[in-house]
């Protein structure tokens, strides 16, 4: 799955303010708009009002069903070309299978260069 080229929003949600902070800043240098929360609370209705292309999500947040916010993206329409990647310090293996299981286009490892995640984000993208 990819979207369009054109604007590229991207909506963070982790709550590691370092994590957010570091993200954030490579993906401004790669020429995304970003949006943020720290906290899994109201992610459905802060999509619905800022519309990122893509969502990176941390797992590994307390209080998030990713599975009951995946049912709930899948079921609305509006959220139909949304991307999801997971962006966590879990083991690569591990996000791997949470993409299979609930059906999520890709995985960000935080150990990995921070400095190269818009880099990844663009290939989700149309030229």
């Amino acid at each position: 799955m990819s979207v369009r080229s054109g604007s590229r929003k991207v909506m963070v949600v982790d709550e590691n303010v370092l994590d957010v902070m570091k993200t954030e800043a490579s993906l401004r240098r790669g020429g995304y708009d970003v949006v943020k929360m720290s906290t899994p609370s109201g992610v459905s209705a802060k999509l619905d009002y800022e519309r990122p292309e893509i969502l990176l999500l941390d797992v590994t947040m307390a209080r998030l069903n990713v599975g009951a916010l995946m049912d709930e993206l899948r079921a609305a329409p509006e959220h139909a070309e949304l991307i999801v990647v997971l962006l966590s310090d879990l083991d690569a293996e591990v996000l791997q299978q949470w993409c299979r299981e609930y059906d999520i286009h890709g995985y960000y490892c935080k150990s990995m260069d921070l400095t190269r995640i818009a880099e990844f984000l663009d290939n989700f993208y149309e030229d």
